[in-house]
């Protein structure tokens, strides 16, 4: 008779609430016999107080009650599902970085486009047309000693101040720029890459000595220019009334001296393969580079170009003025579009010789 009430009464709750006990496995059975009826309305129900309307909102904190205050929009992780996600970033970061030393910088940009420090130029390299293949003919200069211009050739190295530096220093600091005739005497540069990287900081106080301000000249594939950087070229998609000499430096580190590894041959030679990327392009500019080196021109700075310059004995910036002046003069003879920059190109050689890091300057400039 007890349990005959007992279940009775369970009965009679179970009508009256209706899923109340849906949770309840104890109640299952009860309720696959007897029709379900609820009291409660439906209604879209917030699952965070960021959902409640602010007259709810208001009236919570009046009751001062709190049903969603320890509740997220975000699902919150535990520490094993957060350690594997780390152990996964951790994975392909390995792999990125094995990609990186095992492939050549095409391949690896096109398997990581999305790296925007070392894969910047790829399809933005109109303003580095390749020039025709003549134009490299009979670069390395036949005798090493002899100078063919005399009037750039007063800074050549002696053998002493060669011996001062060695040509396999790396991250050490650079000679001042020396003072000209023709080009500004001043240094321009933001100064904060001074200690950062002297070889990329002695660079662009030469390029910006030599460069305009902003404008435009006939026949320039580069377009639009603003302190050397081309909207064609490195400052492709950027907006150009902003472009500052700050910005200009940003650019050229990540997208020139960072992606092409101009950062992994010794201080010694590292102006000298900027002056030909910033001006040439990559490719060219390293392929002149390695013509300087006497090796392939591959145009890309790999290792057997690390190793040349490594082992170079000698004063490569005079070898190197000499080919970017035989480079220059068979670029203007190719085609007449070149003919009106050759006198310019020429007149910045000697700018180029004593722009090497380890270049000691008769009449130094400072800051």
């Amino acid at each position: 008779m007890m349990l005959n009430n007992l279940f009775f009464v369970i009965i009679s709750i179970s009508i009256l609430c209706g899923n109340l006990f849906a949770v309840s496995p104890y109640a299952m059975t009860i309720q696959q016999n007897i029709q379900k009826k609820s009291f409660l309305a439906p209604v879209s129900f917030p699952t965070t107080a960021a959902d409640a309307s602010f007259i709810t909102k208001i009236q919570i904190k009046r009751d001062d009650y709190l049903p969603y205050f320890d509740r997220s929009a975000f699902i919150t992780l535990d520490d094993e599902e957060i350690d594997e996600l780390k152990s996964m970033m951790y994975r392909a970061e390995i792999a990125r970085q094995e990609a990186f030393n095992n492939s050549t910088l095409q391949e690896y940009c096109e398997q990581y486009p999305e790296d925007a420090e070392r894969c910047p130029l790829t399809g933005n390299e109109s303003a580095f047309a390749a020039p025709p293949d003549n134009v490299f003919d009979n670069l390395f200069p036949t005798n090493q000693t002899g100078n063919s211009t005399d009037y750039y050739m007063s800074m050549a190295l002696t053998p002493e101040n060669i011996a001062a530096y060695n040509l396999k220093t790396y991250n050490g600091g650079c000679t001042p720029s020396d003072r000209s005739n023709w080009w500004r005497n001043y240094i321009q540069t933001s100064s904060r890459y001074e200690r950062i990287d002297a070889p990329f900081e002695k660079f662009m106080a030469t390029a910006f000595r030599k460069e305009g301000d902003c404008g435009q000249l006939a026949n320039d594939p580069g377009g639009y220019t603003c302190f050397g950087c081309a909207s064609n070229g490195l400052c492709n998609g950027v907006d150009m009334r902003r472009v500052t000499r700050g910005l200009v430096e940003d650019l050229a580190y990540k997208k020139m001296y960072k992606a092409y590894h101009v950062d992994r041959l010794p201080d010694a030679f590292r102006g000298y393969a900027m002056w030909g990327i910033w001006g040439s392009g990559p490719r060219t500019g390293i392929r002149l580079f390695q013509a300087a080196l006497n090796i392939q021109q591959t145009g890309k700075i790999d290792i057997a170009t690390i190793s040349a310059a490594q082992n170079y004995q000698g004063d490569f910036g005079d070898i190197y003025t000499r080919v970017q002046e035989k480079f220059y003069r068979n670029l203007a003879a190719s085609s007449p579009k070149h003919r009106n920059f050759l006198n310019g190109w020429l007149n910045s050689l000697p700018l180029l010789r004593t722009s090497g890091c380890h270049v000691v300057p008769t009449s130094p400039i400072y800051r």
